[in-house]
């Protein structure tokens, strides 16, 4: 029954004919003919039973064949309703479903957090933290393009999963999605289509939102090269630029006096007054905060601009800048990592760098809260201490007499 449907829908979509005979019965033929109509045309055996009789009155239809044809047409119904039932991860993070499943039980057992409804109608879901409502007639503008990948990139950023879903067909949802990759994933769109048909086989993609995909994609990254020579400041004399942009030229142009180069092997800029070079494999040490920060804050000082750039991913490179908001600025990591995506939303922080920097943070306020609390004899019989430390308690532990 799939082989005889599957190789006349395969020929229709070429654009031919196919032609059904039986040795012994035209009505056997005629009969196994069902199930094309059954597959591809939605056409229940009865139905197809009885349009057949009326076309050829004379063919008599195989009566077990009929049996048999009904019981694969029910198996068929219950694989496609367990099919529409089902959600599939296209990407990490972005997952597709049927629409007919779309409801807040749904949400919930699947643990999503963002819903991207591509229908004529919004369907209001409680269950969901953000409802993304787009129209099938203009769906495949630029402006929804990167309204999708937006979203589905914050929701990943924040931890939680989207889900995207189109009334009728789930093709056009799922040519939607590929929007996500080509923004965040860098992934063209022919690999991304290659690998949606391949995780989901049965949904049919839109090809004039592929088409549309194609020539964003071109814009997407032009736009990424015109980025990766940008320099920008992402603290006060502190500039964060991609390092394929690196050059003495740029070094120029920028007014730039110091380059902090996280890299492999360092590469000399004689434009540069002071190169400091980070190894890339062992960037991510207190150490090495602690020598950025300080690079920084001196370059500063002497009324100099410092860049900051990192050889495999500038992510790194404005993750490990951090370094020196926190402890020359009094920024916390958090509202360094914020203040950095919303200059440089094509970023992406490095996290296990976040979490060093974080413990780092936590670790040097331990440490100014102990300074605070020392008593410092700078000349014989005078001391000296911090004003937040000053209290009876440290009066008589140190043998105070009189307090200036």
């Amino acid at each position: 029954f799939n082989k005889i449907a599957d190789q006349i829908e395969n020929t229709k979509q070429a654009g031919g004919k196919t032609l059904i005979c039986c040795e012994k019965s035209t009505g056997l033929a005629v009969t196994l003919a069902i199930a094309y109509a059954v597959k591809y045309e939605g056409i229940s055996v009865n139905d197809a039973a009885k349009s057949i009789s009326q076309l050829k009155p004379q063919a008599e239809l195989d009566h077990d064949t009929l049996i048999k044809l009904s019981a694969w047409e029910i198996q068929m119904e219950e694989e496609r309703i367990a099919k529409e039932d089902e959600i599939t991860e296209l990407f990490p993070g972005l997952h597709l479903s049927s629409f007919v499943t779309l409801s807040d039980n749904f949400i919930s057992n699947n643990g999503l957090d963002t819903v991207i409804e591509v229908s004529s109608e919004l369907q209001e879901l409680l269950a969901a933290d953000t409802v993304i409502h787009i129209k099938p007639d203009e769906a495949n503008t630029e402006d929804n393009f990167n309204k999708i990948a937006d979203k589905v990139a914050n929701t990943k950023k924040d931890g939680g999963q989207t889900l995207i879903s189109s009334e009728g067909s789930n093709g056009l949802a799922a040519t939607l999605a590929i929007a996500y990759t080509i923004k965040y994933e860098g992934s063209s769109v022919n690999d991304a289509a290659k690998q949606i048909s391949h995780q989901c086989p049965e949904a049919e993609l839109d090809q004039e939102t592929l088409i549309k995909l194609t020539a964003w994609g071109k814009k997407v990254e032009e736009e990424r090269i015109a980025n990766e020579e940008e320099v920008t400041e992402i603290f006060q004399g502190l500039h964060l630029a991609s390092f394929v942009s690196l050059s003495s030229e740029l070094i120029l142009k920028n007014g730039i006096d110091t380059v902090i180069e996280v890299s492999h092997e360092l590469h000399e800029l004689m434009a540069a007054n002071t190169m400091m070079h980070i190894k890339l494999d062992e960037a991510a040490t207190e150490d090495n905060f602690n020598k950025i920060a300080d690079r920084v804050a001196n370059t500063k000082k002497e009324g100099g601009k410092t860049l900051i750039c990192c050889e495999e991913s500038t992510g790194l490179a404005a993750t490990l800048a951090i370094a020196y908001a926190v402890k020359y600025e009094g920024i916390s990591v958090n509202d360094a990592a914020k203040s950095i995506s919303q200059q440089r939303p094509q970023v992406e922080l490095d996290h296990d760098t976040l979490i060093k920097l974080s413990n780092w943070e936590r670790k040097m306020e331990k440490e100014r809260i102990t300074e605070e609390e020392e008593v410092t004899e700078i000349f014989q019989g005078l001391h000296l201490a911090s004003f937040v430390s000053l209290s009876s308690e440290l009066i008589l532990k140190n043998g105070i007499d009189t307090v200036i």
